[in-house]
Protein backbone atom coordinates (compact mmCIF):
# COMPACT_ATOMS: atom_id res chain seq x y z
CA UNK A 1 0.00 0.00 0.00
CA UNK A 2 2.80 2.36 1.10
CA UNK A 3 4.49 1.45 -2.57
CA UNK A 4 1.30 2.67 -4.05
CA UNK A 5 1.20 5.50 -2.26
CA UNK A 6 4.47 6.59 -3.54
CA UNK A 7 4.48 5.39 -6.99
CA UNK A 8 1.12 7.87 -7.47
CA UNK A 9 2.85 11.00 -5.68
CA UNK A 10 5.69 10.18 -8.21
CA UNK A 11 3.16 10.38 -11.18
CA UNK A 12 1.86 13.11 -10.17
CA UNK A 13 4.62 15.16 -10.06
CA UNK A 14 5.86 13.87 -13.78
CA UNK A 15 2.47 15.11 -15.06
CA UNK A 16 2.81 18.44 -12.85
CA UNK A 17 6.13 19.24 -14.32
CA UNK A 18 4.60 18.72 -18.07
CA UNK A 19 2.43 21.65 -17.33
CA UNK A 20 5.46 23.78 -16.39
CA UNK A 21 5.70 26.58 -17.02
CA UNK A 22 2.95 27.70 -14.87
CA UNK A 23 0.58 29.57 -17.26
CA UNK A 24 1.53 33.37 -14.85
CA UNK A 25 5.21 32.22 -15.67
CA UNK A 26 6.11 34.64 -19.23
CA UNK A 27 6.64 32.16 -21.57
CA UNK A 28 9.89 34.07 -22.82
CA UNK A 29 11.54 32.25 -20.12
CA UNK A 30 13.08 28.70 -20.97
CA UNK A 31 13.09 26.67 -18.08
CA UNK A 32 16.15 23.99 -18.11
CA UNK A 33 14.88 20.66 -19.17
CA UNK A 34 16.16 19.15 -15.68
CA UNK A 35 13.74 21.16 -13.92
CA UNK A 36 12.11 19.32 -11.24
CA UNK A 37 9.15 21.36 -9.78
CA UNK A 38 9.48 21.41 -5.99
CA UNK A 39 6.35 24.20 -4.78
CA UNK A 40 3.98 25.77 -6.70
CA UNK A 41 1.34 28.03 -4.99
CA UNK A 42 -1.64 30.67 -5.11
CA UNK A 43 -2.03 33.17 -2.60
CA UNK A 44 -5.57 35.01 -3.38
CA UNK A 45 -6.23 36.01 -6.78
CA UNK A 46 -2.73 37.67 -7.38
CA UNK A 47 0.14 36.28 -5.45
CA UNK A 48 1.89 33.62 -7.02
CA UNK A 49 4.82 31.69 -5.94
CA UNK A 50 6.73 28.37 -7.89
CA UNK A 51 10.36 27.11 -7.09
CA UNK A 52 12.09 23.84 -9.16
CA UNK A 53 15.81 22.80 -8.73
CA UNK A 54 18.15 22.64 -11.45
CA UNK A 55 21.65 21.12 -12.06
CA UNK A 56 22.29 24.15 -14.91
CA UNK A 57 24.28 27.01 -14.50
CA UNK A 58 22.17 29.33 -12.51
CA UNK A 59 24.16 32.60 -13.70
CA UNK A 60 24.16 32.10 -17.40
CA UNK A 61 20.52 30.85 -17.05
CA UNK A 62 19.49 34.66 -15.04
CA UNK A 63 21.36 35.58 -18.06
CA UNK A 64 19.64 34.43 -20.80
CA UNK A 65 16.70 34.95 -18.79
CA UNK A 66 17.14 38.94 -18.28
CA UNK A 67 17.86 39.85 -21.95
CA UNK A 68 14.57 37.39 -22.82
CA UNK A 69 12.73 39.83 -20.73
CA UNK A 70 14.12 43.53 -21.36
CA UNK A 71 13.99 42.22 -25.37
CA UNK A 72 10.22 41.32 -24.50
CA UNK A 73 9.16 44.86 -22.89
CA UNK A 74 9.76 44.11 -19.18
CA UNK A 75 11.35 46.44 -16.74
CA UNK A 76 13.87 44.99 -14.88
CA UNK A 77 14.87 46.52 -11.90
CA UNK A 78 18.88 46.37 -10.66
CA UNK A 79 20.67 44.35 -7.84
CA UNK A 80 22.08 45.51 -5.28
CA UNK A 81 25.93 43.48 -5.64
CA UNK A 82 26.15 42.70 -1.90
CA UNK A 83 23.38 40.24 -2.17
CA UNK A 84 24.15 36.70 -0.89
CA UNK A 85 21.86 35.47 -4.34
CA UNK A 86 21.19 35.62 -7.74
CA UNK A 87 18.26 37.68 -8.79
CA UNK A 88 16.20 39.31 -11.26
CA UNK A 89 13.47 41.61 -10.21
CA UNK A 90 11.15 42.73 -13.20
CA UNK A 91 7.44 44.10 -14.35
CA UNK A 92 5.43 43.82 -17.27
CA UNK A 93 2.26 43.52 -18.80
CA UNK A 94 0.08 41.16 -16.66
CA UNK A 95 2.60 40.96 -13.49
CA UNK A 96 2.96 44.21 -11.39
CA UNK A 97 5.98 42.70 -9.66
CA UNK A 98 7.99 39.97 -10.26
CA UNK A 99 11.44 38.28 -8.58
CA UNK A 100 13.35 34.72 -10.01
CA UNK A 101 15.99 34.40 -6.97
CA UNK A 102 18.20 31.76 -5.70
CA UNK A 103 20.66 31.37 -2.79
CA UNK A 104 24.81 31.08 -3.37
CA UNK A 105 25.19 27.56 -3.46
CA UNK A 106 28.59 25.16 -4.46
CA UNK A 107 29.54 23.59 -7.45
CA UNK A 108 28.13 20.47 -8.76
CA UNK A 109 24.91 20.88 -6.43
CA UNK A 110 21.49 21.10 -7.35
CA UNK A 111 20.59 24.60 -6.92
CA UNK A 112 16.32 25.86 -6.28
CA UNK A 113 15.12 28.38 -8.18
CA UNK A 114 12.16 30.53 -7.21
CA UNK A 115 9.81 32.70 -8.78
CA UNK A 116 7.08 34.91 -7.06
CA UNK A 117 5.07 37.44 -8.36
CA UNK A 118 2.21 39.92 -7.71
CA UNK A 119 -0.13 39.88 -10.72
CA UNK A 120 -2.29 42.73 -12.14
Amino acid sequence: MLLALVLSLFATVIVYAEDMPQGWVPDVLVLPDDAEVMMDRAIGSSIRMFSFSTAQDVEALFGDWSVALEENGYTIRAQQAELDETAIEFSGRDILNAKIATDVAGEGKRRVITFDATLQ
